[in-house]
């Protein structure tokens, strides 16, 4: 019964939105007054797209076998929060999850956009709603999460255990809040180019319907990261799996996406341009749901392998760009007052600047992603394209980009301000230079690319230091919070990758049981193993005792054997200390007598990398509030 009401209420939803769409046309067609139940009409369909997924969480919950999903993706021993979280853990529950973001964020935009021009919001709930009528098709004949099965099984196949962690109830729906959010953002610059109102109060309004998804981006990525440390057993957090970087490449673009509309803004420059990465960034959201669902990738975040779900989402994809690039070719504004050039050293100069250098790093991130894929479609060789790639290449720029972010809110917009600031910005030099000399000395490290990692971050966190130091002389409504948090947050984000990058250390053995082995200033000795048995999987825990100069700490990491469905996982164990964590990960066996191997990581500023990611969130988040206020 709750299956036949959650489809159902996909299916009105899906008529729902092609009767908007057919209102749209006629109005636009046929002129006349707009249909009084047109924005009636899309929220009743958001509704509905909402209550069939409560549904489907119910139907999750007390393990309703008769639904594939269900049967496919949980079993009666699970623990609650992975039965919920096994909701969105597989395709079919993602898509629908995927389409509820997507309509969300419309509902939001009705909801919190009535001073706006009306021709505006009515064009854009209907590049919305074609949106999400797209994907609803693509939901009821390719991926029905309410799809049953007969006869009913009396136990499910379980899931996959890699996905069974506290993490993923949250990791999945923060991403998809932040990409799939763009969504609006995309229906909105249509809207704007349509209606003629693409300008610069339309930057105005888009502001804050960016920051909200990338804000939800970057968290999302962050517990991602956090996710893949503690629980892969990888010793690190990030590994350029391909579709850990189709969630980076939107979010690079974004990031572009926002300084570029803050110039549009202030300076009415970069109109095209801004309407470009407009288009880029949900296009780049898109490429990572075809990825995950096409079956080209063998990855722990892959969903799906099947096709022609892959081509039926391709064919969107292309249908979604094209008509967006013959909208923006028709519609697109002519130079604007300002629009033909920059004045050196001036605020905009330096986000133009920055833009470009974003934009080289997505295309390094983008050829690294998608050539490994297209030479094995077409040749069938596969190659794997390494952080050795990304590392070499990107290391340079965005060395480049710290120093132009530290420098660009000391210039003043339109104007060469690089004389007024001079004094401070060489005085941040100096002080950068200082510290890193010393930091190298003290850490007994001369390579040319690790002092210019710290000499570099140094200088960005150094010169937001100087702004909160001074911001007692600046009115509190002016002093931009959220532009010193995100910017804090990247260098220490770049700083913490650097010391991590040439501090960290990582050793394999295999260790028979009462015997050690030395590791330079570590002495690790397997000194016990037990087991025991969980309603849903059998642990091999090792004990494993580190001496470090005279200290002591003893690690438990462990394997387990998981019955539904078959497969084992290795639980790492970590102690974290202020600097630094030790971290050890088991790998299997089925004997133990010759001992067990392992995976021991000393890995430096890794909780500096989390910090990162929280500053640098929350000042997209206190930006959202700042324009939210401001409107």
């Amino acid at each position: 019964m709750t299956s036949n009401i959650g489809f159902v209420s996909i299916v009105i939803s899906c008529i729902l939105s092609l009767f908007i769409i057919i209102l749209f046309f006629k109005h636009v067609l046929f002129g006349g007054p707009l249909h009084s139940k047109f924005f009636a009409l899309y929220k009743a369909s958001f509704f509905l797209i909402a209550a069939s997924f409560v549904l489907l969480v119910i139907s999750f919950i007390i393990s309703d076998f008769s639904i594939v999903a269900v049967y496919e993706n949980s079993h009666t021993d699970k623990p609650f929060f992975y039965k919920f979280a096994g909701t969105w853990g597989n395709h079919e529950g993602s898509m629908l999850l995927f389409i509820l973001i997507i309509s969300l964020y419309g509902y939001l935009f009705l909801l919190f956009s009535k001073q706006l021009n009306f021709p505006l919001r009515f064009t854009t709930i209907f590049f919305q709603t074609s949106l999400q009528f797209a994907f609803l098709l693509f939901l009821i004949f390719t991926s029905n999460p309410f799809e049953k099965i007969f006869p009913i099984p009396n136990q499910g196949l379980g899931l996959n255990p890699i996905l069974q962690d506290p993490l993923l109830v949250l990791h999945p729906p923060f991403l998809y809040l932040g990409y799939v959010g763009f969504s609006l953002v995309f229906s909105l610059l249509l809207g704007g180019l349509i209606c003629n109102y693409y300008n610069q109060s339309w930057a105005a309004i888009a502001k804050r319907w960016i920051f909200l998804p990338w804000t939800f981006l970057t968290f999302g990525i962050g517990l991602g990261s956090f996710w893949a440390y503690y629980e892969l057993g990888w010793g690190g957090y990030w590994f350029w799996d391909p579709v850990e970087n189709a969630s980076l490449m939107p979010w690079i673009a974004s990031t572009a996406l926002i300084h570029s509309v803050l110039v549009m803004d202030k300076t009415k420059k970069l109109y095209n341009w801004t309407a470009i990465l407009t288009i880029l960034t949900f296009v780049l959201s898109l490429f990572g749901t075809f990825l995950v669902r096409s079956g080209i990738l063998n990855s722990v975040h892959a969903f799906a392998n099947d096709p022609e779900r892959g081509l039926y989402i391709l064919f969107i994809i292309s249908l979604i760009t094209f008509s967006a690039l013959v909208i923006y070719i028709l519609k697109s504004p002519k130079q604007t007052e300002g629009e033909s050039g920059f004045v050196l050293f001036s605020r905009e100069f330096s986000i133009a600047a920055n833009n470009y250098l974003l934009i080289f790093a997505l295309t390094v991130v983008t050829i690294g992603t998608t050539y490994p894929i297209l030479l094995s479609v077409f040749t069938g060789e596969s190659i794997s394209v390494g952080p050795q790639y990304y590392n070499t290449i990107l290391a340079p720029f965005v060395f480049i980009f710290l120093i132009v972010m530290a420098i660009g809110p000391y210039m003043k917009w339109s104007k060469n301000s690089f004389a007024v600031s001079k004094n401070k910005l060489i005085a941040f030099l100096i002080s950068s230079l200082i510290v890193t000399i010393l930091a190298s000395l003290l850490l007994k490290n001369q390579n040319f690319i690790f002092i210019l990692g710290v000499l570099c971050s140094l200088y960005l966190i150094i010169s937001v230091l100087y702004e909160f130091a001074y911001f007692k002389n600046i009115k509190l409504k002016q002093f931009n919070f959220p532009r010193v948090f995100s910017h804090a947050g990247f260098g220490f984000l770049i700083l913490a990758i650097t010391l991590h990058y040439f501090f960290s250390k990582e050793f394999t053995a295999k260790i028979p049981l009462g015997e050690s082995v030395t590791y330079k200033e570590f002495v690790i000795k397997f000194s016990n193993y037990f087991s025991k048995e969980d309603k849903n999987y059998q642990e091999l825990t090792g004990e494993y005792e580190i001496q470090k100069n005279g200290e002591k700490i003893v690690l438990k990491p462990s394997i387990r054997r998981y019955s539904q469905p078959q497969q084992f996982t290795s639980e790492t164990s970590i102690r974290g200390e202020w600097l630094s964590d030790m971290y050890i990960a088991m790998d299997y066996t089925s004997d133990t007598s010759d001992g067990i191997g392992i995976r021991f990581y000393h890995n430096y500023s890794i909780r500096l990398i989390w910090l990162s990611y929280i500053l640098i969130a929350i000042g997209g988040l206190l930006s959202f509030m700042r324009r939210k206020n401001e409107q």
